[in-house]
């Protein structure tokens, strides 16, 4: 009598990031294991969210920059090493994806990338600290300072959220900043947390410390720019503009300029 060969038993694990609930399942346990190793400080389950079947496939990264449509509630993201399914309206979907860590990773910022901003929020280029239980985000590309803020902030004792992608979302009429499993140059695993968001400020280096008041169309342009978002389906514009419009209505937005000798500045936020 032939003998029908087990099925390997499925493997599954339930992230919240963002405030959005993220269940992966597959009958791979290796990409799962490498998903729980990446961001398992960010293991639990939500109350709502998103369920995706997940499968192994071979890919590179080329080309880069991954591709986000939305049209009739059905979100594709793909890469040249993941592609993704995901229906807003039933919340299940579908991934194939290359198993290493910065696929993953692409796969994530796209998908939260893009969640965000239909909860009133952003996926932001920025520095996130903690100070007096709120949150204040450091807006600025590639060399501005995040991570050297970052690092001074975290050796005067405050804690850092994040010192490259900060998660901004709108919940309950209020905004609120998560904890982010992105980061650059401090390559810290990131914590799960959750804190009202303090203020904004437009971020510069310079010799000696100041902070000052930002006019509305300069925080709007920092705000645009530094937003991150893949998707170039119609209505995104608007989507992110209207965002951007209505947190510069209710947040304050200043610009601090910082030395990078020590963490005096933080006395100025």
């Amino acid at each position: 009598m032939a003998v029908r060969p087990v099925a390997a038993p499925a493997a599954s694990l339930a992230l919240a990031m963002g405030g959005f609930g993220l269940r992966l399942k597959s009958d791979s346990a290796g990409i799962i294991s490498i998903f729980r190793g990446r961001y398992g400080r960010f293991a639990r389950r939500a109350a709502r969210g998103f369920s995706f079947s997940v499968r192994e496939a071979p890919g590179r990264e080329s080309p880069f920059r991954p591709a986000v449509l939305l049209k009739d509630n059905r979100l594709e993201l793909k890469r040249g090493d993941f592609s993704a399914v995901l229906n807003l309206r039933s919340g299940t979907g579908e991934l194939s994806a290359a198993p290493y860590e910065q696929c993953l990773d692409a796969f994530l910022r796209s998908l939260l990338s893009s969640l965000l901003p239909r909860r009133g929020g952003f996926m932001l280029h920025s520095a996130g600290i903690v100070k007096g239980g709120k949150a204040f985000l450091f807006l600025g590309k590639s060399g501005a300072g995040k991570s050297t803020l970052a690092k001074l902030a975290a050796g005067s004792g405050l804690e850092v959220i994040s010192d490259e992608i900060n998660l901004l979302s709108l919940e309950g009429g209020r905004r609120v900043v998560y904890g982010s499993p992105f980061w650059g140059e401090m390559r810290c695993e990131g914590r799960p947390g959750r804190w009202p968001l303090g203020g904004i400020y437009l971020l510069g280096k310079a010799r000696i410390n100041s902070a000052a008041a930002c006019g509305g169309s300069e925080a709007l342009r920092s705000l645009l720019r530094c937003q991150l978002n893949f998707e170039k389906g119609p209505g995104t514009a608007g989507l992110l503009l209207g965002n951007a419009a209505r947190l510069l209505a209710c947040t304050k937005f200043g610009r601090l300029k910082f030395s990078k000798r020590d963490a005096s500045f933080l006395d100025l936020i």
